[in-house]
């Protein structure tokens, strides 16, 4: 969850300082990815 946390500041700083489109792009799929393992991993931990 912490590595979420510093993705998203990332990605919040990159839109704050005008960053080209595409490394905020690419920061914001790193995010989604992120967070899409995290949800499998709560996923397996419910149905355990």
């Amino acid at each position: 969850m912490k590595n979420i946390e510093k993705i998203r500041s990332r990605l919040y700083k990159a839109i704050a300082d005008g960053d080209n489109k595409n490394t905020i792009l690419n920061i914001s799929r790193h995010l989604d990815n992120l967070i899409v393992q995290y949800m499998k991993i709560q996923a397996k931990k419910s149905v355990s």
